[in-house]
């Protein structure tokens, strides 16, 4: 079992703690990998993982001919993503899953991994008080 600290962002109130890890992303049409891990948020509350959509167009994913499927955010807004199959790279394992990409996910959290992509292949602890999260 890995433990991984939250990680701090700053915010309007000075600063926030989040359970996020870095991760990486691949995209085997193009056989692009981002080269430096970037922070995403495990998020229980999402059903499924998103991306930035500018990190899917470095990738080199043709957003032109996919169809747009709308989802609805806590603030109760929808917002359009694109769905693709990349290689996520995350806690020493690699594997193919689906991200919905958004032009509208916020910058400071450019992947968000959920239920289906990220929960269905670890276990994950979260400890609010040592502000930890244990992942396996």
């Amino acid at each position: 079992m890995a433990k991984y600290p939250y990680l701090l962002l700053p915010s309007s109130k000075g600063y926030v703690v989040k359970p996020m890890i870095k991760v990486r992303l691949g995209y085997k049409k193009t056989h692009k990998i981002i080269p430096i891990p970037i922070p995403a948020l495990i998020d229980s509350g999402a059903d499924v993982c998103f991306c930035s959509k500018d990190i899917g167009m470095w990738l080199g994913i043709d957003f032109r001919k996919k169809e747009s499927k709308e989802f609805r955010a806590a603030d109760n807004q929808n917002f359009p993503t694109y769905n693709e199959k990349v290689t996520l790279y995350a806690c020493h394992k690699q594997y193919d899953c689906y991200f919905y990409f958004s032009d509208t996910l916020p910058k400071d959290l450019p992947i968000i991994l959920g239920l289906r992509g990220f929960f269905d292949h670890f276990h994950v602890c979260f400890d609010q008080r040592s502000q930890t999260m244990d992942i396996n």
